[in-house]
This record gives structure tokens, C-alpha cells and sequence, in this order.
């Protein structure tokens, strides 16, 4: 693995062919795809083309299981607790109605619909806690929550899609542990952008899309249960709910444009990434500090990944859009999604189409 200093991330840009076009800031909505990535999954479609089923048996027989090693290697994970599945959201939806005999769940007021909907559509009881107004969310109110209603799961993104505060998963674990409420947790906008390792932050239900900070596209994520969860549910419905989750054929492109993807972040290192988003991330703030642009969220570098919110509503996103800088109206203002493939002319690009 290499790291911040040693990578050289020139190399690694060329890769993408789509900075080319213009500045691109929204790896939050879209992580874009590297050449291989998209070449990996083109190979596959040509073997699918000449081989028929005789590429299907290789992936029911092998394929399959080598891409859930990989990714349960990737979070600190187990294999056998691991299901590869279309996305965060249709995994949840599978899972959520396994988890009725823990009737509450706490939520965080404004976090990701389709981590609320899986909850509030198959009838849990919802307890909800507002983040205070500058997006901070507090372990003193969740613990408090926790004390007073009692959940027995507490479902959260590790990173907030409309400010971008991250939550210390090691301490939310902590603190579900010491209140018997299972740990769920989407880490769809921190997946590839910073550490997330089960093995040393014992989180229950762990679970992502790979088509943001992972780069991989659409059609593919997982969801990881512990081996607790998994003890449990099967005591309780006298089957393994893992299977039950990756039933019927997943696609095969999408699955090796994660690995191919997950392959290099691996080659990068997550420290490595996350060292180099923090630096881009400074070097926006201050500029934006130095162009008169209030940042929003984004400032406190132990609460941040690769989002900063600006102010601004549509007239400025216009404008940035103008200059050839792609970024999305979220939240109270415009989200900035900056990623490793990005660099200092990026975020200077960035602030000038500010002015």
C-alpha cells in the first residue's frame, strides 16, 4: 500500500477520464468510474457474450464468492457475514422485516430516506433525534435517547449526505453495547474516503453502496451482519439470513467493477486517501475563507470526510456549473464531494468560479 507522500497521485488521475470535462467536486452524488474499472466490466460482457452459461457456472462456483471475500477483507469483516447485493437500500429492505422482534429503532432526524423508509414502512416504532443546527449530532442526545426510550436498534449513516458530519462509529458502538441496542450503520458516504474496520469497531449491521467514494458504479453494495446478528436470526428463524439475502442473479459486470475498484483503493490505501482528502479539503476551506464563500459544514476536520456545504441555492450552483465545476444542491446549500482523484488546481478552479 502505498501513502500520502509516496503515491503518485498524478498517475492515479489519469486514470479517470472524466476530470477531463471540467472540474468535478460531486464524487457525493457520483464517484467517477476509472478506466479499468469500466474496461474489467467490458471484458466480463464480451466472456458473457461467447461463453453463455458456461460463464454463469463460473460465477455461481467461484466468481461470486472470491468478490465477497474481498469486500469482507476490505471493512475488517467475515466472509460468511457478508452479502453482496444490488444496493445499500434493496438489502435493507430485505433485512428489515428479520429484525421486527426489535420493535424500536432510533433514527437521526434528516439522515438518508432509505435508511428511515426499511424502518417506517415495515411498522417499527421510530424514535427520532434532531442534530443540533449546525449539523453536529451529539452522542450526549443519542445516549439520552437511548436511556429514556430504549431502542433495540440504532440505525445511522456513518456520514450525513446533507452536511457531511461523521459520526465516531467507535464510540456509537460502544455506546449500543452498553444500552443491548444493535449498531446499523450505512457507510455508503465514507466507504474508500476514510477506516472503517470491524474488526477493532464491532458494529452489528454494516452496510454501503459502492457508486459514490468506492468509484464502482451502480448494481452493487453489501450488507455485513455480525456474528451475533446472525446467531440471533437464526435461532429465531431456523434458517441463515445471509443466503436468504443474496438470492436471485446478481449482476456480474457490476460486481467486477467493485473489485476492480476496491482493488485499487487497496493498492492506494485508506490512509493514504484519507490524508489526501483532509489536505484538499483544508485547501478549500481556507480558499473559500479567502473568496468571501461561507462554509457551512465542513470545517472541524475530526467530524469531515470529503464534504464541505456551502451557501448558496441555485443561481450560484448555476454559476459554478458556468465555470465548468460540477457539485449539487443538498441540504442548506451546495455540496462539495472532493475525492483523492482530485488536486490543488481542482479546489483553485473551485474557488475561482466562487469569486
Amino acid at each position: 500500500m502505498g501513502n500520502a507522500t509516496s503515491t503518485d497521485w498524478k498517475v492515479l488521475r489519469a486514470e479517470y477520464p472524466g476530470l477531463v470535462r471540467g472540474t468535478y467536486v460531486d464524487t457525493s452524488s457520483t464517484g467517477l468510474m476509472a478506466r479499468s474499472t469500466t474496461e474489467r466490466a467490458a471484458e466480463e460482457m464480451r466472456l458473457f457474450q461467447e461463453q453463455g452459461s458456461a460463464r454463469y457456472d463460473y460465477w455461481h462456483a467461484q466468481g461470486k464468492a472470491a468478490i465477497t471475500s474481498a469486500v469482507a477483507a476490505h471493512i475488517g469483516g467475515e466472509a460468511a457475514g457478508l452479502a453482496l447485493v444490488q444496493s445499500f437500500t434493496v438489502g435493507l429492505m430485505q433485512l428489515a422485516p428479520l429484525l421486527r422482534h426489535r420493535p424500536k429503532v432510533l433514527l437521526v432526524g434528516g439522515d438518508y430516506p432509505t435508511l428511515h423508509g426499511p424502518f417506517k414502512l415495515h411498522g417499527f416504532g421510530v424514535v427520532e433525534v434532531e442534530p443540533d443546527p449546525d449539523g453536529t449530532i451529539r452522542l450526549e442526545a443519542l445516549e439520552a435517547a437511548m436511556a429514556k426510550e430504549k431502542p433495540q436498534l440504532v440505525a445511522i449513516s456513518h456520514v450525513q449526505w446533507s452536511t457531511g458530519f461523521l459520526t465516531d462509529l467507535d464510540a456509537l458502538a460502544a455506546l449500543c453495547r452498553a444500552h443491548g441496542a444493535w449498531s446499523v450503520v450505512d457507510i455508503t458516504q465514507s466507504w474508500c474516503s476514510v477506516p472503517v474496520d470491524l474488526r477493532s469497531t464491532p458494529i452489528d449491521i454494516l452496510a454501503a453502496s459502492g457508486y459514490k467514494w468506492p468509484l464502482a458504479g451502480f448494481g452493487n453494495g453489501f450488507l455485513h451482519l455480525s456474528s451475533e446478528v446472525r446467531d440471533d436470526l437464526l435461532d429465531r428463524h431456523g434458517a441463515e439470513v445471509v443466503p436468504a439475502l443474496t438470492v436471485g442473479h446478481q449482476d456480474p459486470m457490476a460486481l467486477v467493477r467493485l473489485e476492480d475498484a476496491l482493488a485499487r483503493a487497496e493498492h492506494i490505501g485508506i490512509g493514504a486517501v484519507a490524508e489526501r482528502v483532509q489536505r484538499l479539503c483544508d485547501r478549500a476551506v481556507a480558499g473559500l475563507d479567502r473568496a468571501g464563500v461561507r462554509v457551512l459544514n465542513g470545517r472541524e476536520p475530526a467530524h469531515r470526510t470529503g464534504i464541505l456545504m456551502i451557501e448558496g441555492g441555485q443561481q450560484r450552483l448555476d454559476r459554478m456549473r458556468q465555470a465548468g465545476v460540477q457539485a449539487q444542491l443538498r441540504g442548506a446549500g451546495i455540496r462539495l464531494g472532493i475525492h483523492f482523484y482530485n488536486n490543488e488546481q481542482d479546489v483553485e478552479q473551485l474557488v475561482e468560479a466562487l469569486r
